[in-house]
């Protein structure tokens, strides 16, 4: 019996590996987010954010401070070619980070010192040794509160392919009792 379990958990898993349906839309992503929103909190500080780390002694440090704080989407090109001579850099300040990544990237901020540096609109200026670190914070979203959709995305797709998997599997198996019950019958 054991066995035939075994065998059947693995077929019906395979049907619907093979025919559920995992394309998911922005809206039902959406829709089931608003509904469930307060299952989406956040196990840690999240922070939106742009930084580089540049040499002090870089003939352009001043250009590329400048447009740094004074960020534009024209000045793309200007970072296509000075980003390179960055030792490090996040330009994209729409997606969301743990705290956990900030501390790698960025050195001097510590969880000691977190709450000195990481706060929305905070622009930073540090040195450290030869190499400048300019860092503009954007937006925080400390722990226990209410995670950003985009943020979330992945685990709500997730979930609700999930949510399509076991109710295929459900319906699988009403059919086959269904089937077993006519089969008593006759």
């Amino acid at each position: 019996q054991y066995k035939i379990d075994l065998y059947t958990k693995a077929y019906i898993e395979e049907v619907v590996k093979r025919t559920v349906d995992t394309v998911v839309s922005q809206e039902e992503l959406k829709k089931y987010y608003e509904e469930n929103k307060e299952n989406f909190r956040t196990n840690g500080t999240l922070v939106r954010l742009r930084y580089i780390n540049v040499s002090k002694a870089n003939p352009r440090f001043g250009t590329i401070r400048s447009k740094f704080f004074d960020y534009s989407i024209k000045d793309k090109k200007f970072w296509e070619t000075y980003a390179l001579q960055c030792k490090s850099f996040a330009m994209n300040d729409t997606v969301w980070v743990d705290m956990s990544q900030v501390y790698t990237k960025l050195p001097f901020i510590t969880p000691d010192n977190r709450d000195e540096f990481v706060i929305a609109g905070k622009r930073i200026e540090k040195t450290v040794e030869n190499n400048v670190y300019l860092v503009k914070i954007t937006n925080v979203i400390d722990k226990n509160q209410i995670s950003p959709f985009e943020f979330s995305k992945p685990t709500l797709k997730e979930v609700l392919l999930n949510k399509r998997k076991l109710e295929l599997i459900k319906k699988f198996w009403l059919n086959i009792k269904k089937e077993s019950l006519l089969y008593l019958d006759v």
